[in-house]
This record gives C-alpha cells, structure tokens and sequence, in this order.
C-alpha cells in the first residue's frame, strides 16, 4: 500500500468540508425541510444531501477509501483508511438560524486519526490538524487554556434526545460541574466546543452520550492544541461513547466528577 501525505489527506478533508459546509449555507432557505422529527432533535434533507458532497470528495480522490458517517456508513472496502463526516453538526442551530453549527471531517488509518478538519461557514472558521502538525485556526496555531482550577472553568456540554431521566449519569454531572466550576455552558454544537476548547476560548467539555463523528475531528484537534481528550465507549450504543476534553491541569479533577456520577 503506498504511503498517502499527511498535508494530501488533511487537504481532502478540508476540501469535503468546505463542499459540504459551503451546500448548507448557500441552502439555509430550505433548512426546515426535514425527513424525521424526533422529541428533541431532527434530521434534514441537507444533512444526506451534505454527507453524499463530502464523500464524492473523498472518494473521487480516494475510491478505495471506506466512510463512517452520520447519514450512512460504507465499509465495502478492504483499505485501512476511513473518513468520518458529520454533514451538519449543531442541526438544530442550523434549523433555527443560528450560526454556531459546522461540518466535520477525519480521516484514520486502522483507527487512529491522522487528519481533521472543522469547518463553520456562517462564523468563517477552519479548524484543522493533522498528527505532525499543531492544531490551527484559519491558519494560525491554537492551544488550549491554562486555567489551573476547576471553579476558574468554563466547561461546555450538550444533551442528547437519548436522555429521557434525570437520573442519567450526565444529570449528576451536570450538577457537580455547576457547584464546582465558573459556569457551564450548552451552545449546541459538540465539535465547535471542542474546538473552543482547542482555541483556549473555554476550559473543557463533557457529553455522556456522544457519536464517533460528533468528536472525531474536533477531539483530535483539541488533542493536537494540547488538550487530554478521554473517551469511555458506550456498549449498548453502536459508535458511543462519554467524552471528556480539557486541559492536562483540569483533566483529573473532570475524571472524578465523572467517576462518582457512573
């Protein structure tokens, strides 16, 4: 197999989500047209229609490749790369007109992310890394904060429709965080904030209930910008997992909240 550049394979994923990303904004008149509606989400036409864009990228420069993505997932190959897409992450900003949504884009080789991109139209932003590289923001390094306390942080974190309990694991962590950190924040968008994370623009950032391609680019970007990204796979969701991302000074104390909430 030969060896493919890591620039070349970071240049394809900005590229496929940059396509995608550019097909949502310039569609934002059709935003509500939706093919399923759940209690406290949605999918979109464009959601598929964004995900085909990124993979006629990949794949038309890449045909071997496999795909893992929000919309679809196309494994038919026996190549060791694959390319996780999130078409439209931040859906519901996007549906209400909110700027704070994005495309994401990875690429790994037998599982271990070499390249990503993080791509916000509507606030122009590209964040991008690849595995030799530092993480970048429109070209220029980031890093993350170097706040040294939790009750200094800001964390961000979402909520899933998965969650229908208040007894949820997330729940109780949610409520640690508010008696122990500065504030908490919910924007909408789990691959922006952790790409605000990477940027030092917040402290960290939890989710109980999150896909691969919710946090594949973003949290290699993060990692890349210095943040100590860990992952607790969830066996009774197919791609799951808990996710805690923060600087290597916050890390431990965000481990022992999310310990005593399990």
């Amino acid at each position: 197999m030969t060896e493919i550049s890591l620039t070349h394979l970071l240049d394809v994923a900005i590229c496929a989500a940059e396509a995608a990303g550019n097909h949502a904004l310039k569609n934002k008149d059709r935003r509500k047209e939706a093919t399923e509606t759940f209690v406290h989400d949605v999918k979109l036409v464009l959601d598929m229609e964004c995900q085909k864009i990124a993979e006629g990228i990949i794949l038309g420069e890449f045909p071997e490749h496999n795909i893992l993505g929000e919309e679809e997932i196309s494994n038919s190959s026996a190549s060791p790369y694959e390319w996780v897409i999130d078409p439209i992450d931040g859906t519901m900003n996007y549906t209400n007109g909110l700027p704070g949504w994005c495309c994401a884009v990875a690429v790994r080789l037998h599982d271990k992310i070499l390249a990503g991109c993080v791509f916000a139209p509507e606030l122009g932003n590209y964040y991008t890394a690849h595995i030799e590289d530092v993480a970048k923001l429109n070209g220029e390094s980031i890093g993350v904060s170097d706040t040294k306390h939790l009750q200094d942080s800001m964390v961000f974190t979402g909520l899933s429709k998965h969650r229908v309990s208040v007894r949820e694991p997330h729940f109780e962590m949610f409520n640690m965080l508010a008696l122990n950190c500065q504030k908490i924040r919910i924007m909408g968008c789990a691959a922006l904030d952790l790409c605000n994370v990477a940027s030092g623009n917040g402290d960290g950032y939890f989710e109980t209930s999150i896909y691969l391609w919710d946090y594949a680019a973003a949290g290699f970007i993060a990692e890349q910008a210095g943040a100590v990204l860990s992952i607790y796979p969830q066996k009774e969701i197919l791609h799951g997992a808990t996710v805690l991302c923060t600087n290597k000074h916050l890390i431990d104390g965000l481990r022992a909240i999310y310990t005593k909430c399990i």
